[in-house]
């Protein structure tokens, strides 16, 4: 299974980046209480704010915490998450609605498929978005960037206190200093699992996996050199090694300000894209999956790849559906020249478009509150972290005497998650990544030079976030 992780109230102008948004969307400035850069209201205050075509309610707009008795219904959204926990959310909803018995909260869920993002676009501009809603940062961006989420550091004061600081620290988008989405689960970027079995095969020692993204390049040619084309290193498309393996690599991929990305300048991810092309010429990467979305998971599952993914929730997938491969993983970290590991979770919104939004509030923070955050993550088919400090003093981040690969990552994990930042590229959009996957694809099937494909894949980017801006 793989999961899809102040200030007293003020009222000021926040700017707005130029980066990666919601397309066709024109909008003003930002409203008190509201935030993003898609929020408007007059200046004489006689008119509604507005986010995009939507007007919101003067609770919301103004610059005061909510308050009163939470009432009415509201309709929460998850992402993929209904088929396997569906009793959780069913005994949560019991038991907040029986605290209060005035709200009735109805739930749906989302695939979280490719055009999950889209999909929540054309809700915000239909003023149709969930009261609570699950999203990844790119989607909560796009959706901060117009206005569509509530201020929470304005709306609920001080409610940051109970989480991992780090995490809530993190969750503050460029251009403003305030937080308008909460963290729920979150996983690493920083581990490596491999088949230790296969890595024997061909002369590699499993005691000695890569320290950095260019030594495992290395390893991958001695996997072509001594396969015999039976099993590969990993799968070739780069879509989901962009841009976390540059980012471990510490590469410039982006200013400062996350206005123009720079990654065509760095040498280093010059050396990566070069050294891609030669593993993959080399035979080292399975050709058919250069241009596919095979899951990765499947692959090493069915012991086609020595790597993994580097999420460690895919090994239960694995666990389940071939036992042998799973006892023959390996983990271990892989820091590059970062040296640290860097999180990226799912977060909780709350639309600023909610008719209810005293009651998502309080909805919002009972399901992330210690006790049921607590609750989700002692499943043993969770792999990934919850936000409040309270909630990490389990037994399951801290007793790994069991000695299997889930155990080691979680406790390799819960060593790497003390000094875990985050790093997200808000402006890593989907369209970002495709139009920069599609030059790499060229250069790594050998059909157009590494420099003039990361140069074309840089103007492509930046020729988005000025479109988008």
């Amino acid at each position: 299974m793989s999961l899809n992780p102040l200030r007293p109230p003020a009222c000021r102008r926040r700017a707005a980046r130029a980066s990666a948004g919601i397309a066709g969307l024109s909008v003003l400035l930002a409203a008190c209480g509201v935030g993003g850069g898609g929020s408007s209201t007059s200046a004489d205050g006689d008119s509604p704010a507005m986010a995009g075509q939507c007007e919101l309610s003067e609770e919301v707009a103004n610059d005061q915490p909510l308050s009163g008795e939470p009432s009415g219904t509201i309709t929460f959204q998850t992402t993929a998450l209904k088929e396997s926990f569906s009793p959780y959310f069913e005994s949560l909803i019991a038991a907040f609605e029986e605290e209060y018995p005035d709200v009735t909260v109805e739930w749906q869920d989302d695939p979280g498929d490719a055009t999950f993002t889209q999909r929540l676009v054309t809700d915000a501009q239909a003023c149709d978005l969930p009261d609570v809603v699950n999203v990844n940062q790119t989607t909560a961006y796009a959706l901060y960037r117009e206005g569509f989420l509530l201020d929470v550091s304005t709306k609920a004061p001080g409610y940051g206190d109970e989480f991992i600081p780090s995490i809530w620290e993190s969750l503050v988008f460029p251009g403003s200093e305030d937080h308008y989405v909460m963290p729920w689960y979150w996983g690493l970027t920083g581990l490596q699992t491999f088949n230790t079995e296969l890595m024997t095969q061909v002369g590699l020692d499993p005691a000695a996996p890569p320290r950095s993204v260019l030594e495992q390049f290395d390893m991958a040619t001695t996997v072509a050199q001594n396969s015999g084309g039976d099993f590969y290193a990993f799968a070739a498309n780069p879509a989901q090694r962009v841009p976390s393996d540059w980012q471990l690599m510490d590469a410039a991929v982006i200013n400062e300000d996350e206005s123009e990305f720079t990654f065509a300048d760095d040498p280093k991810i010059l050396e990566w894209l070069e050294k891609y092309a030669e593993i993959y010429a080399a035979g080292a990467l399975p050709k058919d999956t250069l241009s596919s979305d095979v899951d990765v998971t499947q692959l090493y599952s069915a012991g086609d790849v020595v790597w993994g993914s580097t999420n460690a929730s895919f090994l239960r997938y694995v666990q389940e559906t071939n036992p042998a491969t799973y006892e023959s993983t390996g983990v271990a970290s892989l820091l590059d020249e970062r040296g640290t590991a860097f999180q990226e979770g799912q977060l909780i919104g709350i639309p600023s478009t909610s008719d209810n939004p005293v009651a998502a509030l309080a909805f919002a923070q009972f399901l992330l509150s210690p006790e049921w955050q607590t609750t989700f993550v002692e499943d043993e088919r969770i792999s990934n972290f919850p936000s409040t400090s309270e909630s990490l003093d389990i037994p399951k981040f801290s007793d790994f005497s069991g000695g299997t690969p889930l155990d080691r990552a979680n406790e390799i994990s819960v060593e790497l998650a003390t000094d875990a930042v985050n790093t997200f590229i808000y402006n890593w959009s989907d369209a970002v990544n495709s139009a920069v996957v599609s030059e790499l694809q060229l250069a790594i099937a050998g059909d157009k030079p590494a420099a003039e494909a990361l140069q074309d894949a840089e103007d492509a980017a930046n020729e988005i976030l000025a479109n988008q801006g």
